[in-house]
């Protein structure tokens, strides 16, 4: 069970979501938002606000002060044990003809990644936080190859570079883990990841973060959380290592999916250190 979390892109969608569940059961979680206001209005995160198991830290990940910042709050009291990291693009994405939705900067959550990896606290390396990343599906050639027919334009065209930034954090997680990289997969690019990112001050040492998850959701929808409504251990949803295809999966899933592995200690050893994929 998750008792100090510490969440990247929790303003809204799947952190958001996942965010209140750990709330709900108990937990203290520290936001890091560029605009805290925009939770002002939410009743759920506010009775937590008011209690400070709710700590809304203004910032901008990609200002490693800032990110510093979040995490000076976060351990204030006790060690994280949880990062949740779904930091997705938030403006008005441009578009070109050849290259499809263009996003500024291009590695937005590749480098917000790295910034919150090398300002993380030194941990013993059997007690270092769970780490979960949501990525997404159809980043390469091989992931797309698992995907319906009929979604693999979106992913190879139409979505290419937002889906590099994830390949860009998929990436450093691999190695900070200690995971072999497929070498039939393409390397980030320089735009996403600098060649010399492995010498990042503070960045953990290759093999130090044992702890992580890689999730990979299909495209993703506004829908119910299916995951809720559901009795015994039948989920809606389909999870699996490596590419489990499917077309859609709602938001709401997808966090429901993320609460129950972290706090059902199955879920989460049979999971742990893999990349793996949801979808209906």
């Amino acid at each position: 069970m998750a008792k100090n979390v510490l969440v990247f892109g929790g303003s809204r969608h799947i952190g958001y979501h996942a965010a209140t569940r750990f709330l709900d059961s108990g937990a203290t979680v520290t936001f890091l938002l560029r605009n805290p206001a925009a939770l002002d209005d939410d009743s759920i995160v506010q009775k937590y606000v008011s209690t400070n198991r709710a700590r809304l830290v203004k910032g901008d990940a990609l200002i490693i002060s800032d990110v510093q910042k979040a995490w000076d709050v976060a351990t204030a009291s006790q060690e994280v044990d949880l990062i949740l990291c779904t930091i997705g693009f938030s403006g008005t994405p441009s578009f070109s003809i050849l290259k499809g939705v263009q996003i500024n900067p291009p590695n937005l959550l590749t480098a917000s990644l790295l910034n919150l990896l090398s300002t993380m606290p030194s941990y013993p390396e059997n007690r270092s936080p769970k780490i979960i990343l949501v990525s997404a599906t159809g980043l390469h050639h091989k992931s797309r190859a698992g995907a319906p027919l009929l979604l693999r334009p979106l992913y190879s065209y139409f979505i290419q570079s937002p889906l590099a930034d994830k390949l860009g954090a998929e990436r450093i997680l691999y190695h900070l883990s200690g995971r072999s990289w497929d070498p039939e997969v393409p390397e980030p690019g320089r735009d996403i990841l600098d060649p010399g990112w492995k010498d990042i001050k503070g960045l953990p040492k290759a093999g130090m973060l044992k702890h992580s998850v890689i999730i990979r959701p299909s495209v993703l929808t506004d829908g119910e959380c299916l995951g809720d409504r559901e009795q015994g251990d039948c989920a809606p949803y389909r999870v699996g290592e490596g590419e489990v295809g499917g077309w859609t999966v709602s938001r709401r899933d997808v966090a429901h999916f993320i609460f129950n592995l972290v706090t059902i200690p199955s879920q989460w050893d049979k999971f742990k250190d893999k990349q793996i994929s949801i979808a209906y």
